[in-house]
Parts: structure tokens; sequence; C-alpha cells
């Protein structure tokens, strides 16, 4: 059972320590610099990370870890996957997630010193031996994960310590002969990604096409849409209504995919992975927020943040204007326009 915040638990020069971020994909990314400021402090330790199968590409190939678990989210899959980490014997866990499913396993792996935020949720702050204190709200995307290192006296900096994503040199080989055969050239178009998980952080579809028009015909900038294999009926849509080329990519692996973010010369999108994805890789990025509140990207070198102020922001899952979606539908062409260019001089 969870107890008072007393003092770190000891660990050595070489410790081994389990990082606990089982999804989602932005929020795993921007869980990312957490291994960086661990193998800084420690650079002798056996770091291991534990994530979903769908994220794991996020994690796998990162130099600052050792060892990834991935879990294919099955009840037999559950267990094996703990039996594989209690093998390894790790000293010191860090729940990232903040959600019962992350609190069990290294509960149940038998890791000794297990660290979260005792804000968690689900109860899951009953299963750590050691619970911080929620920090206030951090201005850079990555920083409340931060802080949970800074609990352990761990030096941290949110400017040095970044989002990461590795990328091999397959993966752009891969992005370049998509783009090639796409007649698109690297560092010469705007990747437009549309989609996200909820209809109250859509922009409107029809201005995704009128974007395109004006990118093309005002920057000389053409427009790839990029997305997942179940954005496709949204991208032929928006295709379809655009008068000048607008070519679909949403069959890619995920690491070629955001090879083809770091290949863009602007990405723009609503509060979805493909935003967390171009901070990661340095592609300067327009952001288009309506219900979430932005302030942890407002910091953030490389974005530019579009959005209204409205009294009822941030409803995040629970909007009061219906169907609407007022504070996204307030954002204009004409902004996103002049925000590209904005962020395209700037870079």
């Amino acid at each position: 059972m969870a107890r008072e915040w007393k003092e770190a638990p000891p660990l050595g020069a070489a410790p081994k320590i389990l990082i606990v971020r089982l999804s989602a994909l932005g929020d795993t990314l921007m869980s990312t610099p957490i291994a960086q400021a661990l193998r800084e402090a420690f650079p002798n330790a056996y770091i291991g990370w534990v994530v979903e199968t769908r994220c794991s590409p996020i994690v796998e190939g990162n130099p600052f870890i050792n060892r990834v678990h991935r879990w294919n989210k099955t009840l037999k899959g559950f267990l094996t996957t703990v039996k594989e980490i209690q093998r390894e014997g790790y000293e010191l866990s860090l729940d990232v997630q903040g959600l019962l499913k992350s609190a069990l396993i290294p509960w149940l792996a038998r890791i000794p010193y297990r660290v979260g935020f005792a804000d968690a949720r689900e109860g899951a702050s009953r299963f750590l031996t050691h619970p911080v204190p929620p920090p206030p709200p951090a201005p850079f995307a990555s920083h409340r994960n931060l802080q949970l290192l800074s609990a352990l006296g761990i030096p941290v900096n949110p400017r040095r310590h970044r989002l990461f994503f590795p990328l091999t040199e397959a993966n752009r080989k891969n992005a370049v002969q998509r783009l090639t055969n796409l007649r698109i050239e690297p560092k010469r178009f705007a990747a437009l990604a549309p989609a996200t998980t909820r209809p109250q952080k859509h922009w409107i579809e029809e201005r995704w096409s009128k974007l395109a028009e004006r990118l093309w015909h005002e920057l000389g900038l053409p427009s790839v849409l990029l997305g997942g294999r179940s954005d496709l009926p949204l991208l032929e849509r928006i295709a379809q209504n655009c008068k000048v080329p607008l070519p679909v990519i949403c069959d890619l692996p995920l690491k070629d995919a955001v090879a083809v973010i770091e290949m863009a010369s602007v990405l723009v999108g609503p509060d979805s992975f493909p935003i967390h994805a171009a901070l990661a890789v340095k592609t300067p990025t327009v952001a288009l927020f309506g219900p979430n509140d932005p302030f942890r990207f407002r910091s953030e070198d490389g974005i530019f943040v579009l959005e209204h102020d409205l009294p009822c922001r941030p409803c995040r899952r629970r909007p009061t204007c219906g169907s609407a979606f007022t504070c996204m539908a307030l954002i204009t062409v004409d902004e996103v326009v002049a925000a590209i260019e904005r962020v395209m001089n700037e870079s």
C-alpha cells in the first residue's frame, strides 16, 4: 500500500530501473525525455520500458533504453510480461501513466521501489511505495514526467531532455521512396494530419482542402495528407474535394510515417500524435487546439499554437456546444496560412 513521501529510494551507480508507460502514442512519446535524463544521471544503469505493442515503435531503438517489454493487451500477455519483468530484477519502477494497469505491473513483478504521482487514477497510488506529491502545471510538453525524476533528486532540464523518436536510415529511405513515387521533394511540402480520435478536436473538414489549395497557389508548396489506415475515408474525402493534387499516405508503418513528417517543411494538425512526432523530429508545426488547453506546448520551440479563447474552454471530452465544436470552427484558413508562413520563416 502507498505511504507518505519521505525520501527517495536508495540507488547505486548502476541501478535497474523500469519505466512504465503503456500508451497512448503521443503520451508515450512525451515520456521519452525520462529515459535520456536517467541515462545522463546513471550512465551504467539498466533501463527497461514496458509498453503496449501498438506503441512500442516509439521506444524501440531508443539509445537510452536497454530493454523494451511489450504487452499485447491480453490477459495472458499481461501475465507473461509481468513474469518477464520479474526475471529482470528491477530495483525501481517509474509509473508515468498513473492507471491501475500501469501500477499493477511493477507491483505484481515485485519491484521493491515503486514511484509514481500520488494523484494517479483508479486507485493506482495504493500500489506505490513512494507516491510523489502532484506538481503544479508545467509549461513544457514533457515536463510533468520529468518532475517525477526531480522528486528522486535526479537533475532534469526540459530544454535539454527532449522528446525523442528513434528513426533509422531505412525508415528515411522508405519515406524518400514514397515521396519520390508521389513526385514530392523532401523539405518542399506540407504534411497535413487532419485525423484525431475525438470528433471535438477535428477541424472543419472542407478547410483542409482549401488550405492545400492556398499553400499550392500562394506559397508554391504542395501538400500530403498523412494518417493511419483507419483514417482513409476522411483523407479520401478531403483529397477528392481539393482542386490541386493532394496525395494520401496512410499505409506506412509508424516509423516510416514519422520519417515523412521529418522530411516535411511544416506539419499542420489538431491535438493528436503527429504534432508530438513533429516536435520530436524538429519539423516546424502549426497545432490547432480547441477543447484541450495547449499550455504545455506554448513554450516549445518550433510550434505555433492556433486557438481561440472561449469561456467554455477547456471542455476536454465534454463539449457544451453540442456538435458545433465552436472553438475549432473559429480557426480560419487565413490564420493557418499565416501561421505556416511564420513558423517556416522562423525555422
